[in-house]
């Protein structure tokens, strides 16, 4: 199955235009194949259809989108100046800066593919209104991911549907681009099919990608509502939390977490997710984020402050001179940590991706999570890169249930997600917890399960938090970690912190990525239009 879809990708990224972020109402050139010259039948529309799920993947291995909005919030840095995710750590992007430029053209891109596939598809005679349908509803769903994407990183946006006439748009209000996205969901909550494995759009993904819209708009009943439809289609907890991330999980047909995901196979398309992680030096992982890793016991290594002055209290058994022993199991399913290895046995390749190594380890952590410790050539790996997942849905709905409810119906919620990794449930460490600590805790939980996916960039940003979260970026100071020998070294290292970037964010400004400047002097009716501050 995996194959024909990347048959149909291929297929798909030949015959379709590639628009500029300047250029995505210019309509599909004659010589080029289009819906009004190409839908014949319903394979040739699912090729055209592969040419928005296309839109997912990245141009360049070095980007690694979502991974890469890690570097852009507390929980990772890259000192690549090159691979662009620096400067808005840093604070310091503009409207001409590399990221917002290319977001930009790849939501515009898809969005511009699926209105052509739409109309297309309304003015169809050789498919069955079966296919219609079916075909549209999936347009529908992708259609409303990038807008949704737009608006989360650019507010008010252009609307365009199908119909929209092929002159320079002004950008809308949020509410209106919202609602279109809401119809365009629901319509494919209605018409989709219920799949699990995450390889296409299905009815769970839209119910998701609803629950999501509405945590960005603090609806949280319907957040509870698309929870609770998502784990009435059985959806639920895949039991390996490190094979889920690799290939052997991915394509396990007993996993019913995962709701969608961006296919890659080996031999056809490498995700290069194992290569980035244990050969690249682009994410050096914060010890903020490693000290949000509770103990064994269920309890967090420092005071956990909420916004009340309510407290969580440290766990007085934790030990700073073996910082990263007796800790939450997903610290090291999740991180690379010092005196830890990458190799799963003494026959591994990779013996000598020890840390702190010598690959220009600025923080003395590096991501392990989804790279494969079995893979003998890295070039080649077939990992999937996961974007929706059950977890997410639990971790989704205790933040709503704590909101309206109050922390009584979130403590299950959290529970099932340390007893996938068999540690002390928040029910049994931290019993009658208020609101306002409830609410500490789940984001901190949400940091820590939803670590090196994109989350956290997101975020921070939802809960408005960004400014005081973004201060300078902190590990340890490597210098003091001496070279790795066999034997216990942990009696002679000596974890002291210190700053690996210098960072700010402007609160009246960086909520909000600028509008590309390309994109304001091609279209008049965006001119003086710009977000504020840029």
């Amino acid at each position: 199955m995996k194959k024909n879809f990347y048959l149909s990708i291929i297929l798909s990224v030949c015959m379709l235009p590639t628009l500029s972020c300047s250029d995505y109402l210019d309509t599909v050139p004659f010589d080029k194949a289009s819906p009004d010259t190409f839908l014949s039948d319903i394979e040739q529309a699912r090729s055209l259809l592969a040419g928005i799920y296309n839109c997912f993947y990245d141009d360049s291995p070095n980007y690694m989108y979502p991974y890469t909005l890690e570097n852009m919030c507390d929980n990772s840095f890259n000192p690549n100046t090159w691979e662009s995710s620096t400067e808005i750590g840093k604070g310091t992007h503009t409207s001409t800066s590399w990221w917002p430029e290319y977001k930009w053209t790849k939501d515009w891109q898809a969005i511009s593919r699926a209105n052509s596939l739409i109309r297309g598809l309304n003015g169809s005679n050789n498919l069955t209104q079966a296919e219609i349908t079916a075909i549209t509803a999936e347009t529908r769903f992708l259609r409303a991911w990038f807008y949704f994407d737009l608006v989360t990183f650019y507010g008010r946006v252009p609307l365009l549907d199908e119909d929209s006439p092929l002159e320079n748009p002004a950008r809308e209000e949020i509410e209106e681009v919202m609602n279109f996205a809401y119809a365009d969901v629901e319509f494919a909550i209605n018409n989709l099919p219920h799949l699990t494995g995450g390889e296409y759009a299905s009815k769970g993904s839209a119910y998701m990608l609803k629950m999501r819209m509405a945590q960005y708009e603090y609806d949280h009943q319907t957040v509870i509502d698309c929870a609770k439809a998502i784990e009435e289609l059985g959806f639920s907890l895949y039991p390996d939390f490190q094979t889920l991330f690799l290939e052997d999980g991915n394509s396990d047909p007993s996993n019913k977490e995962v709701i969608l995901k961006i296919n890659y196979a080996t031999d056809i398309l490498s995700s290069n997710m194992t290569m980035l992680w244990y050969h690249w030096s682009s994410f050096h992982t914060t010890l903020d984020l490693v000290d949000c890793f509770f103990t064994a016991n269920g309890l967090p290594i420092k005071d956990l402050v909420a916004e009340d002055g309510g407290t969580i209290q440290k766990d007085y058994t934790y030990n700073p001179d073996r910082p990263f022993n007796n800790r939450d199991p997903r610290l090291h399913l999740s991180i690379l940590c010092p005196g830890y290895e990458y190799r799963l046995d003494a026959e591994s390749r990779y013996q000598e991706h020890w840390i702190p190594s010598h690959l220009g380890n600025l923080s003395g952590f590096r991501p392990k999570k989804g790279a494969n410790p079995y893979l003998e050539n890295t070039n080649n790996d077939g990992n999937d890169k996961i974007l929706m997942r059950y977890g997410e849905v639990l971790l989704a709905r205790a933040e709503a249930e704590n909101e309206l409810n109050g922390p009584a119906n979130a403590y299950p919620l959290i529970d099932q997600l340390r007893e996938r990794v068999g540690m002390v449930t928040l029910s049994e460490s931290l019993p009658g917890l208020t609101k306002s600590t409830m609410r500490e805790l789940i984001r901190n939980e949400r940091r820590i399960e939803l670590f090196h996916e994109g989350q956290r960039y997101l975020d921070i940003r939802r809960w408005g938090i960004a400014e005081k979260v973004m201060v300078d970026a902190i590990g340890l100071d490597v210098s003091l970690l001496t070279v790795y020998t066999n034997g216990d070294i942990q009696d002679k290292w000596k974890y002291e912190s210190m700053v690996i970037d210098k960072r700010t964010f402007n609160k009246n400004r960086d909520y909000l990525w600028p509008i590309p400047q390309k994109e304001i002097n091609a279209n008049p009716a965006m001119k003086g239009d710009q977000n504020p501050n840029y």
